[in-house]
């Protein structure tokens, strides 16, 4: 069944409910008429009994009355089915006819027939519907049988049931047809779909899925297609211009690393020229490396939500490390930085690698957008709901639409109007995914010209944040 198409899976639904109806349509209906036409035969047995029993009074009221076997007879030779009954005593003596034809009109025991009773018996040979009743016959109560032929409404019933028999097999034909018709016609926007789809490739993402007129559940499914080849287009945009000028950044630093080993190798210098072109070769190799770390670490930052080893860890420590470990870049840079600390120590719970990376990302970020004879300052500071750490620099800033997108991955602002502040578009997205993960927040408050101020305000678990609080007081 799962090997079957969308197609044949209605078509065999639709079948399905199909036979379901027929069956109880044909049950249900053939169960009505059955009762319908015995229901009618037990209203003409108690009319015939009504008009007997009305013979019999006319004849005993009359001056002459006719013998009652007579009668009887008579009634018999006249009648519509008129042999079909007889009249016995309590104690089943035959009053008539008294030669009986051998017919069993027998009841069980306990039917004492005061009451109508109703039975199906086989007279003559055919099958027939018998009528017991106990009625008053010149004063003294008497067994009425009487009977009436069924061969009528068996025929009417097998007519019928042939019927049902012959149309259903055709009735599911057309069912099954209709099924399949209806459920192609459903899916012919999904095939549309699908054609567009399989043209839809890497050079080609600006095309979109046709979408269908009616407001139904195939247009939404189109809808979130759509949308969804919208976020791939402006993925893969951003990873293109990425790549291109990742790749232009790496060449750069290969081709200058290769220029000067060869110039290195081919001309004899002095020791401090040596120095000098080794100094330059690690400067690209640390570029190149930086670029490499970062592509690596967002292709993997997905998958380490689930791997960060949660632990208690001193921010203020985390912050004089971080400052430390980047302090000869800022002097190299003639860039003052400085820390400032709080009285008492801040605690939170968090991955330590992690930490020192998010702070070395906002860090190196703010070395590599303040010229020369800035400032930068880093800080904790305590706040009654957890523990801020802001890194502010008096570096180039950023405008409104910049900010707004500073975060995204592979985003880079004004890339190639400073090449000497090469840049990859990852750090602060990889920033971003570290402080989500450790359920802090990330912001940026930036002017042009005016240097920005990135914090991230971190949560902290109830028995530490009480601790600080009596502290604060």
């Amino acid at each position: 069944m799962n090997a079957l198409s969308v197609r044949a899976k209605l078509m065999f639904l639709y079948f399905l409910v199909t036979l379901t109806g027929l069956l109880l349509f044909g049950v249900m209906s053939f169960g009505v008429l059955q009762f319908t036409l015995l229901q009618a035969k037990r209203t003409h047995l108690q009319g015939r009994e009504d008009r007997l029993i009305s013979l019999l009074n006319e004849n005993r009221a009359s001056r002459n009355p006719v013998n009652l076997e007579e009668e009887l007879k008579n009634y018999a030779l006249v009648t519509h089915e008129g042999n079909l009954f007889d009249l016995q005593e309590l104690n089943g003596r035959p009053i008539f006819p008294l030669a009986s034809p051998g017919r069993n009109w027998s009841l069980p025991k306990e039917e004492d027939c005061v009451q109508p009773v109703f039975r199906s018996a086989i007279l003559d040979p055919r099958p027939a519907m018998v009528m017991c009743h106990v009625i008053l016959l010149d004063g003294h109560p008497v067994r009425l049988h009487i009977g009436g032929s069924l061969d009528e409404e068996v025929e009417i019933l097998r007519k019928y049931r042939n019927a049902l028999l012959l149309l259903m097999p055709g009735l599911l034909i057309l069912s099954s047809i209709c099924g399949y018709l209806l459920s192609s016609r459903a899916l012919r926007p999904v095939d549309r779909m699908t054609r567009a789809a399989l043209g839809i490739g890497i050079g080609n993402l600006s095309e979109r899925l046709p979408m269908p007129r009616a407001k139904d559940e195939i247009q939404e499914l189109a809808i979130a297609w759509n949308q969804l080849l919208a976020r791939l287009e402006a993925a893969v945009s951003r990873l293109s211009q990425f790549s291109a000028d990742a790749s232009h950044d790496l060449r750069t630093s290969i081709t200058v690393i290769l220029a000067t080993a060869q110039l290195s190798l081919h001309r004899r210098r002095s020791e401090e020229e040596y120095r000098e072109d080794l100094s330059k070769i690690v400067t690209e190799c640390r570029t190149a490396s930086t670029l490499l770390d970062a592509l690596l670490a967002l292709a993997q930052s997905d998958n380490f939500v689930h791997e960060v080893a949660f632990k208690e860890i001193n921010l203020c420590e985390l912050l004089v490390s971080g400052c430390r470990r980047v302090e000869d870049l800022a002097e190299a840079s003639d860039i003052m930085l400085d820390w400032y600390l709080p009285a008492e120590p801040a605690f939170i719970l968090g991955d330590e690698l992690l930490l020192q990376r998010l702070l070395g990302i906002l860090l190196d970020n703010a070395i590599r957008y303040t010229p020369a004879h800035g400032e930068i300052r880093a800080e904790v500071i305590l706040a009654p709901d957890g523990a801020v750490v802001t890194v502010r620099d008096t570096g180039v800033g950023m405008s409104e639409d910049v900010r707004q997108h500073v975060f995204d991955r592979f985003y880079q602002a004004d890339l190639r109007e400073r090449k000497t502040q090469a840049g990859n578009g990852l750090g602060l997205s990889i920033g971003r995914w570290i402080a989500d993960a450790h359920g802090a927040a990330l912001t940026v408050e930036s002017q042009e010209g005016r240097g920005s101020v990135f914090q991230i305000r971190f949560p902290i678990s109830s028995q530490v944040h009480s601790t600080m609080l009596q502290a604060m007081q």
